[in-house]
């Protein structure tokens, strides 16, 4: 019994190490299998992280692309909406101001010159031209080109539907509905064999693993694509390359709609158009494109010169030459005696100064004596009678 107890001990000593390396072994290989799913969550909240930055940094090349052009149409928009008012006032100015022979008032003049020689046709022709379609022309028919502003806007309503019913339904629609779907059947496939695989090759807690393991491994391929040669991923939500469907819309679909919305002359945002550049222009136009006061003074105080250096249809209109043809009318009148009229004769008004200076002057020198203070109470009766008798005879 002595003789066997060293034996005993021994070959159990033997077992016993032998069975803690095996539950090492195990460990070991049960610690590795257990390390696969952590990792592949770690691995896909990376990848999600690096898509996002990548997503962020392609937009910020063009940051929210549509609402950019659709502001800097609308900023051409006002350019095309002040224009024509600033084209209509400076007209108006020009016109109601001007001293051409187009302008306001000398059409008026010569419709008044016109008129005052009998010339009623050509009169009214010439009041109907300033009146009415002058300021029909230079300033109402500038404003004809505000409504034509809805031509584009109806035409990039067309043009957004078109896009977005062909090339973005097309590029948005194959990821949402058949490239992110077959990665993710794929995934799930292979997931799924690896899982058969263990338990077929007698390996339970490898298989138990590898399905605790799928979970990961569908929401890496949903969230983040499959890696590609050129180091993006493709094919998933948030994958930087070709085949994300974020980058479809975001980026790809964004981008191609801001180009096909471009207003004429506006600034194009995707070409390197510039928002503040269209606003400087914006607010240049509304700042010098009308008349300033001092244009409106100046032209005014011209106005008023041409009126007093040119008086035209005032003279022509009280020509007192055409006071003679009144006289006839006037005898046939009762109670009015042609001596009345003969007094509005231009040459009797006129003559007026001629006749009485001689011999106002005469009697008024005669009247002054040597001897002013004795004879001026006898002579200013007779004077003054003489005076009266004067302007009588000359009118």
């Amino acid at each position: 019994m002595i003789a066997l107890t060293p034996a005993i001990s021994n070959d159990i000593v033997s077992d016993l190490q032998l069975s803690a390396a095996a539950i090492q072994q195990r460990a070991v290989e049960l610690t590795d299998y257990v390390a696969n799913p952590v990792q592949t969550w770690i691995n896909t909240f990376e990848a999600a992280g690096i898509n996002l930055q990548s997503l962020a940094t392609q937009y910020a090349q063009h940051p929210f692309p549509v609402p950019q052009q659709m502001a800097a149409n609308f900023l051409q928009y006002g350019i095309q909406y002040v224009t024509p008012y600033t084209t209509a006032t400076t007209n108006a100015v020009n016109y109601y101001l001007g001293t051409n022979a187009n302008d306001f008032v000398p059409i008026l003049q010569t419709a008044v010159a016109a008129a005052s020689t009998g010339n009623i046709s050509t009169a009214v022709s010439n009041v109907f031209n300033a009146v009415y379609l002058g300021p029909l022309i230079l300033i109402l028919q500038p404003l004809e080109t505000i409504p034509q502003i809805l031509n584009p806007i109806t035409q990039n309503l067309a043009n957004t539907s078109n896009y977005l019913t062909t090339t973005a339904l097309a590029n948005v629609g194959l990821v949402a509905t058949i490239t992110l779907p077959s990665l993710l059947q794929q995934t799930l496939g292979t997931s799924l064999q690896n899982v058969y695989n263990s338990f077929a090759a007698g390996d339970p807690v490898g298989g138990l693993v590898n399905a605790v393991d799928i979970p990961g491994a569908l929401t890496n391929a949903f969230l983040n694509g499959s890696p590609a040669v050129n180091g993006t991923y493709n094919s998933g939500l948030l994958s930087d390359g070709q085949g994300g469907l974020v980058h479809a819309i975001g980026i790809i679909t964004a981008q191609g709609l801001a180009q096909k919305i471009v207003a004429p002359n506006a600034q194009n945002i995707m070409t390197g158009g510039s928002l503040s550049y269209a606003l400087g222009q914006l607010a240049n136009l509304v700042a010098t494109g009308f008349p300033t006061p001092q244009t409106v003074v100046d032209n005014a105080v011209n106005l008023l010169q041409y009126l007093f250096a040119n008086p035209g249809a005032a003279a022509a209109a009280v020509n007192v030459g055409n006071f003679a043809a009144l006289a006839p009318a006037a005898s046939g009148l009762p109670g009015l005696s042609v001596g009345v009229v003969k007094g509005f004769d231009p040459a009797a008004v006129t003559n007026i100064a001629a006749s009485l200076g001689p011999s106002l002057a005469a009697e008024v020198a005669g009247s002054l004596g040597a001897n002013l203070a004795g004879s001026l109470a006898t002579t200013l009766s007779v004077d003054l009678s003489r005076v009266a008798l004067h302007i009588l005879s000359a009118l």
